[in-house]
């Protein structure tokens, strides 16, 4: 197989993103001819002139832009090919025409038959909500070749919110339920059809030891296991189920490592230490306006531990009216509730909110707050040497 590679969010702002592709595929098959041919031009006449078709039909297919809807790419389609496709190339379709030039491309060398050219595209939940649909209506129009395989890496979630945006535009639905749910829902079946095979990464299984190991002092490495146990087998799961984000925070952490008191003969102060350098160090990577706020305003964490206990006591201590704006659209990973069934003193219960793993408005710290219970006298000596060096 030949495979392409096309970075979708670099070529968003495109027209037609589907052209920026076809000028991809030629550029990068020219570069791997030249790599398997050690080196020698390319000057065979049936792919030079494929290859020089690619750039003329992505000319021509250069509309002032593709429609977004794909009835509209089809009217287009069909009339680009009844002006020029009979005249100029000889082939019914366009779509015929790709396929045609894709075999010729992956025509056999050295005994070797090539059966698919390959495109990988990614980064296309980083487009905008129209280029990302504009680009998926592309490829379903013209690249849906028997001789062409995509694969699409993505956060779901985040493009079928984009299809839904462009899904309801101009409609009136006809009650809030309805325009809430049905966008995302044909949205959802719209990409279903086009992906025949998904293939889902999950979260990593344990994202304490996954943070451990990106910890490079072993003083630190150390004290982070028992900062995140609550009992020999119960540990507190407070990080971000992102391997990609656990990097950013480990990496944080070692930068800053050096800022934590010198406490070697008093465990205990060293394990309170690092819960209070992994929440602050959380809060800087992923949470910049609360940091600052924090970061000029020290008493500012007993405002944010109160907000992070999820407790309907722990908000009415606070006037609703004072909550920072950042605040309302955050997520907590669980709820904490409190119960009197047990007998006169309540019990707290900590119940999960189901939160969605990839989201970046979840704050996974809070549980580490409430089980911690660092006062501002403990953790913001620490704040200070970071935030004063």
């Amino acid at each position: 197989m030949i495979t392409v590679w096309f970075d979708a969010w670099r070529f968003q702002h495109e027209k037609a993103p589907i052209i920026a592709l076809l000028h991809e595929i030629r550029r990068q098959y020219e570069a791997w001819d030249k790599v398997t041919n050690s080196g020698k031009k390319l000057t065979e006449v049936a792919i030079r002139t494929v290859l020089n078709s690619f750039s003329d039909i992505a000319k021509l297919l250069s509309f002032e832009a593709v429609p977004v809807k794909s009835q509209g790419i089809q009217q287009t389609g069909e009339k680009w090919e009844k002006d020029h496709l009979e005249n100029k190339l000889g082939v019914d379709t366009i779509q015929a025409f790709l396929e045609k030039a894709i075999d010729t491309l992956l025509k056999p060398k050295r005994g070797k038959p090539k059966k698919r050219l390959v495109i990988i595209i990614d980064d296309l939940d980083r487009c905008s909500p129209t280029a990302a649909y504009r680009l998926l209506e592309g490829l379903k129009v013209y690249l849906s070749l028997k001789n062409c395989v995509f694969v699409i890496g993505m956060n779901q979630q985040i493009v079928i919110e984009a299809i839904a945006e462009k899904l309801s535009e101009g409609q009136r639905l006809e009650n809030l339920s309805h325009s809430i749910s049905a966008p995302s829902i044909r949205a959802e079946a719209y990409l279903e059809k086009m992906c025949s095979s998904i293939e889902r990464l999950h979260p990593p299984s344990d994202c304490n030891d996954l943070l451990k190991r990106w910890i490079t002092d072993s003083h630190l490495k150390d004290n982070l296991i028992d900062a995140l146990k609550r009992d020999e087998d119960d540990f507190i799961q407070c990080l971000p189920p992102n391997p990609r984000r656990l990097k950013a925070l480990a990496n944080v952490l070692n930068r800053w490592q050096a800022f934590l008191p010198p406490n070697e003969d008093d465990q205990a102060k060293n394990v309170r230490d690092v819960q209070a350098l992994l929440i602050i160090a959380y809060v800087y990577q992923f949470h910049g306006e609360l940091f600052q706020r924090w970061h000029f305003t020290p008493s500012f964490y007993s405002h944010m531990k109160k907000w992070a206990t999820g407790s309907s006591v722990g908000r009415e201590a606070v006037n609703a009216n004072s909550w920072p704006t950042y605040f309302t659209i955050l997520e907590l990973p669980e709820e904490i509730t409190s119960s009197y069934q047990g007998g006169p003193v309540p019990k707290t219960v900590a119940l999960s909110n189901y939160s969605d793993p990839y989201s970046a408005n979840v704050f996974w710290v809070a549980p580490l707050i409430n089980y911690a219970d660092l006062a501002e006298q403990d953790i913001n000596p620490i704040l200070k040497a970071v935030t004063s060096n």
